[in-house]
């Protein structure tokens, strides 16, 4: 983030020559942008798009019908049946319904691009993460970053446009058989839930998944899995 703002303060300097930034740098702001865009947009399922005023009014006028319907059916439901074991009934099996389906897959199949190879290439522990010479992480005190290296490799002979930052999923890792946690949403360029570029064929890229654990924490073993589309993949590294 202060990389960002440096180089923002030099690109406006007044009687400042314009400063050339890295494709790099370029895909770093492009990351942070869209990842502003998506954490606030409340419009997200829906893309980008500009409501009007009264769009938003129609809006907030049919959430609060839906909600006094809402509260209408389980009034009636409650003295349908008389008492409220039969709502608790409903929303246990509701919960079941809805509870991720498990099955083990490996990461290539988990992320769901045809050709794409990804290898596991091992786990480093960093109190601070650099990206290049632009970009950093701090932990914070009492933490450390659990480092997982992949490789995604380009099996196919045509180039592939590869997309993780809007086709992705949640990344969890549990270490040494411990308690379980998701990578961090960052603005890297070059990470598992965020790289966005063309592979050509043949070729790979280095990326990174980070989580943010306790100091420590054991890491001497991980496993790892990806929740998408309600189903909970567990990875064979």
């Amino acid at each position: 983030m202060a990389s960002v703002l440096a180089a923002a303060t030099v690109m406006t300097g007044c009687g400042t020559k314009i400063y050339d930034m890295t494709d790099e740098e370029q895909q770093l702001i492009v990351n942070y942008s869209a990842y502003a865009l998506s954490k606030h947009n409340i419009y997200q399922p829906d893309g980008m798009t500009s409501a009007t005023e009264a769009e938003t009014e129609e809006q907030d006028t049919s959430a609060a019908e839906t909600e006094t319907e809402t509260a209408d059916e389980k009034t009636s439901e409650k003295t349908d049946t008389g008492h409220e074991n039969g709502n608790s009934g409903q929303s246990q099996q509701t919960a079941q319904e809805t509870k991720p389906t498990m099955q083990t897959v490996s990461l290539a199949q988990a992320i769901g691009y045809d050709g794409l190879s990804v290898s596991y290439a091992g786990l480093t522990t960093e109190e601070t993460y650099k990206e290049g010479s632009y970009y950093s992480m701090e932990a914070g005190a009492g933490n450390t970053y659990a480092v997982l290296k992949f490789t995604l490799s380009n099996t196919t002979g045509t180039d592939m446009n590869v997309d993780l930052f809007t086709n992705t999923g949640k990344y969890r890792a549990a270490f040494s058989g411990g308690k379980e946690y998701e990578a961090e949403g960052s603005f890297l360029t070059y990470a598992l839930n965020t790289f966005q570029g063309t592979i050509a064929a043949g070729q790979s890229v280095d990326v990174v998944l980070l989580f943010k654990v306790p100091q420590n924490t054991v890491c001497d073993s991980v496993t790892m899995s990806v929740e998408k589309d309600n189903v909970k993949n567990l990875i064979a590294l």
